[in-house]
């Protein structure tokens, strides 16, 4: 009898994994929030806030898995993702308060923080280098998978909400079990002693010029893309919108975000055959289109569908188009480039609920998407030479090789946030 090889496995493993933290965990809040807002009498800025929560613990979460994985290896992290996933919403589940409330959603929002950094590493450890970005890709592709498993437990009725958050808790335990097992109990081995070693890390490394305008778009994109998965549910449901004569409408705009998320792994051959800057605005443009959809029309089930199909796309395609960036401009410091980047990114995810529910009352829900459209496409005013302002020919490396120990200890290792 054929048996699948162990990376087969270690794909499904991962993608499990990523459903759990990043699907239901992280995105799960944006998807009942409009039941946590009438459960626990949420206004606007406290919704924001709440969500902001969520962004913070996820920064913090991912500082300190960074630093365990590459000296611990990346089980143990990945064994704590699963505990704040699990833990997270088990607390929505049982919260009778919205201090309960906010601290369980904060928890599961630590769950992606925890489990990204880890999975870079699990992926260096088992798989050859050229192997390793499909293997990433795989994982990656479970935040799609997540959001369409999650959506149909928001369809519950009214009053049992809370309990589809416990069979999220029973969900995290089952699908994360094997990323457990799986994962390696050590870190990425060390260099050989023979390998070269790059200079020593310096923080000014991270501030260069060419790097400014990548910050600025990772901020940019992390805010308005925030907005989106925040409020569009509660903006939909508001609304009154349809969709098909569904009964509810926004259930299934959520799975269509999610189903549409997969073709964000077209990324690297888009950038290939277009270019970094071409694709960048096309995408920003995109993600603008979608927030303009539903600040204009969010009762409208064309426009719901529209918006959801081309945001889930986008929302992956700009997380890797952000990575790409980051590999040109660091080219010597990769995966400390990478981390900078992606913590810019999460900084402005969790301001952008805040931004969002503070100008809520003034401007309404759809306003506020109107203001994240505009906002989308300040980045695409950046000139072409803005977005590869580094060495056209890559340095010359060594044979392919781990980081050394004391590289490990100088510069983290992160990934991008899908979705």
């Amino acid at each position: 009898m054929h048996r699948p090889p162990p990376l087969f496995w270690t794909a499904v493993a991962g993608l499990a994994l990523v459903g759990v933290s990043f699907g239901i965990a992280r995105y799960g809040y944006g998807l009942f929030l409009p039941r946590m807002a009438e459960t626990f009498g949420m206004d606007e800025p406290m919704q924001g806030l709440v969500a902001s929560g969520s962004y913070a613990s996820y920064v913090l979460a991912t500082i300190g898995a960074a630093w365990a994985s590459g000296r611990l290896g990346p089980r143990l992290p990945i064994a704590l993702g699963v505990a704040a996933a699990c833990g997270g919403a088990a607390i929505v589940a049982a919260a009778d308060g919205l201090a309960a409330l906010a601290v369980g959603v904060a928890l599961a929002g630590a769950s992606p923080g925890l489990v990204f950094p880890a999975l870079s590493d699990w992926v260096s450890v088992v798989a050859r280098e050229e192997g390793r970005n499909r293997l990433f890709a795989i994982m990656n592709s479970g935040t799609g998978a997540g959001v369409i498993l999650a959506a149909p437990f928001a369809l519950a009725p009214a009053a049992l909400w809370q309990h589809a958050w416990g069979a999220f808790a029973l969900a995290s335990v089952l699908l994360g079990a094997g990323a457990i097992a799986l994962a390696p109990p050590h870190p990425p081995k060390s260099a050989s002693v023979g390998a070269t070693r790059a200079r020593s890390f310096r923080a000014a490394d991270l501030v260069a010029p060419a790097a400014l305008p990548l910050y600025a778009s990772a901020l940019v994109a992390g805010l308005t893309t925030a907005v989106y998965w925040t409020f569009s549910i509660a903006t939909i449901f508001e609304a009154g919108g349809s969709l098909g004569g569904l009964a509810r409408p926004e259930i299934a705009f959520w799975a269509l975000t999610g189903v549409s998320g997969f073709v964000g792994a077209l990324t690297g051959d888009a950038v290939n055959r277009r270019g970094l800057p071409l694709v960048t605005r096309g995408t920003l443009a995109t993600i603008a289109a979608a927030c303009l959809l539903i600040g204009l029309a969010p009762a409208s089930g064309a426009a719901i569908a529209v918006s959801g199909a081309v945001f889930g796309a986008a929302f992956i395609f700009v997380t890797g188009l952000l990575g790409v960036w980051s590999l040109r401009v660091f080219r010597e410091r990769p995966s400390a480039g990478f981390g900078a980047t992606f913590l810019v990114f999460t900084f402005g995810a969790m301001i952008g609920p805040i931004v969002g529910g503070a100008l809520s009352p003034a401007l309404g829900r759809e306003g506020v998407f109107v203001l994240a459209a505009a906002a989308t496409l300040i980045p695409s005013l950046l000139p072409a030479r803005a977005f590869a302002r580094a060495p056209a020919v890559a340095p010359i490396l060594s044979a392919p090789r781990s980081p050394t120990a004391s590289e490990a200890r100088s510069h983290p290792r992160s990934s991008a946030p899908p979705p």
